[in-house]
């Protein structure tokens, strides 16, 4: 999979799926999304899933104040890590 159509697959998947553009970091050679799951609907949980587990890794956390965001990082290529 070409990693540039991957990550804007997903970008794309979760902007229409949180009703709004996940924030997104790259540091490292890799790409951290997170986006506020508040508003899927129920009924598209799964597809939910199926875009975090497209990710090298992901996860649910509770935030500040009981918010809760879905995370998902995504490794970029051949970056030699320390």
């Amino acid at each position: 999979m070409d990693e540039l159509l991957g990550t804007a697959a997903v970008i794309a998947a979760l902007t229409e799926l949180t009703g709004q553009p996940p924030d997104t970091t790259k540091h490292d050679g890799v790409l951290t999304i997170q986006a506020d799951p508040s508003r899927v609907q129920p009924e598209d949980w799964p597809r939910l899933v199926a875009v975090l587990e497209t990710a090298t890794s992901y996860g649910l956390s509770t935030i500040a104040a009981g918010t809760d965001v879905v995370w998902l990082r995504i490794e970029l290529g051949d970056t030699p890590r320390p």
